[in-house]
């Protein structure tokens, strides 16, 4: 038996693991970030109510004229990123 070792061009098992792990972490970045970012917003009205009913309408407002703005922006990324077929 002769022991033959790996050739130069392919990354070890430690590179492999890193570059996977971050096509995940990127893949899940979005989605988890605005999970994260709505239980944050919830807990901010629940806050705002318990001060003043008004002061939760205007973070209310606030929140979905936000959220109105990333629907907007994801909207036109997909537009752009992939055009409807003619």
């Amino acid at each position: 038996m002769v022991y033959h070792p790996p050739s130069a061009s392919e990354p070890n098992g430690c590179i492999q693991t890193l570059v996977i792990s971050r096509m995940i972490f990127m893949i899940l970045l979005v989605p988890l970030s605005l999970i994260i970012g709505m239980l944050f917003a919830v807990m901010i009205v629940f806050v705002a109510y318990s001060r003043h009913p008004l002061l939760g309408l205007i973070v209310l407002s606030v929140l979905g004229a936000g959220l109105y703005g990333v629907v907007k922006w994801e909207h036109n990324r997909v537009q752009r990123d992939h055009p409807p077929e003619q």
